[in-house]
């Protein structure tokens, strides 16, 4: 193993979690082997300083704390973070988060007074703004109506 390839991964996990892929992204612009890349991956994740489980439950909860809902969570890490979905259920059913009661602190936080509002444009605004940020219906819906059909 290549104590080059080991030390720019240590200084990189030294910062902040990664997710395998990454990893593996950062090494290869780094122009490191694959053979370097599996090698050091493999030790990294032998010594649990990688994790993707971890890293997985540390960004779901990082994100729902800044007004994201599970969707898309869940999109940002399959596509931007290469988890996989077995993975992503796992830190779902492991983080223990109300996804309902932080829309509704999104709602009151972004839109004031969101639960007397009957003007059938702005609901649409609501209900768009939160889809965007990967809430479902069930999650809000309780609290500005089903405006799009009212």
């Amino acid at each position: 193993m290549s104590s080059q390839a080991l030390n720019y991964v240590i200084s990189l996990l030294a910062r902040r979690e990664y997710s395998e892929f990454e990893i593996r992204c950062k090494m290869q612009e780094k122009h490191f082997s694959e053979q370097e890349i599996d090698e050091v991956l493999a030790y990294c994740q032998q010594k649990n300083w990688q994790n993707d489980q971890r890293f997985t439950e540390n960004y779901l909860i990082f994100r729902a704390q800044r007004g994201y809902g599970f969707s898309r969570i869940k999109q940002e890490l399959q596509q931007l973070k290469g988890i996989n979905s077995v993975v992503i259920q796992q830190a779902l059913n492991e983080a223990e988060v109300n996804w309902s009661e932080l829309a509704f602190n999104l709602l009151r936080k972004k839109f004031p007074g969101f639960a007397t509002i009957s003007d059938l444009k702005i609901k649409q605004k609501i209900w768009h703004y939160m889809l965007s940020h990967g809430f479902r219906p069930e999650d809000f819906s309780d609290y500005i109506g089903n405006g799009i059909e009212e």
